[in-house]
């Protein structure tokens, strides 16, 4: 056998100018890659930033335009289920304003027989919202926090907002029934309690009034479904008139409907009073 014999499948060595140029390649590429990710983490940063400063500029801007140092109001809930009877609601809702705090009074006033029923919300920056109810046969208040269910399956917290438990980003600008709308995404604030942890709202462009609203839960399922029908001008105000809702954690349909509205200039301030729903619960 001839031993100076080569295999074919062996190549010849790389030279030493080979190698230079090649570790002198590798050098520029890793560079360049370097330099094009300090290039685009800023920017993606930036486009974030911009992003969730917008969405909470279009939330303020609503919150804003909300806002009164009173207002009283009368809304018919209608609750169809496909497994119980029908059920309509007539509550009355007063509402007092101030920089730092917001107290909301609900009274049910139809049916007769629950008028008995009402509440008293009390929210301040920085702090749980609390609902305190006066339970007339043991003669005591009760407080508790905005999560229980109340009409149809909504919580106190979607009848009362509670924008401030949430981080908000725009997700994008589209149209709505040819009508400009922000897309926002909100997202529970750390160390805040909610059983709703997501929601999207579509916000008009004209007004700033929620048009849509999906709310979903921890496991990013959708659990209700908001979809503003009618809108009014009341006293210069665009509101909010009629609203369809649609539980998905329950075969129900709420439909609230506004009655009338007013924006008081005053008020009797004993209206937002615990003794005031302890006269109320005792009716």
């Amino acid at each position: 056998m001839n031993k100076d014999r080569r295999l074919p499948c062996i190549s010849r060595p790389v030279t030493r100018p080979a190698l230079v140029i090649l570790a002198t390649l590798l050098v520029l590429l890793s560079l360049a890659v370097w330099s094009g990710c300090k290039r685009e983490t800023p920017a993606g940063r930036d486009f974030a930033a911009a992003h969730q400063e917008r969405g909470r500029q279009v939330v303020a801007e609503y919150l804003k335009r909300d806002a009164a140092p009173y207002r009283k109001n009368r809304v018919r809930m209608t609750i169809t289920s496909a497994t119980e009877p029908l059920k309509v609601y007539e509550l009355e809702i007063w509402r007092k304003q101030t920089d730092g705090e917001t107290l909301t009074q609900t009274h049910v006033v139809q049916p007769v027989d629950e008028s008995d029923l009402a509440a008293l919300s009390i929210e301040r920056k920085g702090q749980p919202t609390t609902n305190v109810t006066y339970v007339s046969s043991m003669d005591e208040f009760r407080e508790t926090g905005t999560n229980k269910m109340f009409f149809g399956g909504l919580t106190a917290q979607e009848l009362l907002g509670e924008w401030d438990k949430y981080d908000y980003s725009l997700v994008e600008e589209k149209e709505l029934g040819g009508v400009k709308v922000y897309e926002v995404e909100g997202t529970l604030k750390p160390g805040t309690e909610s059983v709703i942890a997501r929601t999207r709202t579509l916000f008009r462009g004209d007004t700033y009034l929620p048009a849509e609203m999906h709310l979903f839960d921890s496991d990013g399922k959708e659990v209700r479904t908001f979809q503003v029908k009618t809108f009014r001008n009341v006293g210069g105000r665009d509101v909010i008139w009629l609203t369809e809702i649609e539980n998905h954690l329950r075969p129900t349909k709420i439909t609230i409907e506004t009655l009338s509205l007013d924006f008081p200039e005053k008020a009797d301030d004993a209206f937002f009073t615990r003794d005031r729903l302890k006269q109320l619960s005792r009716k």
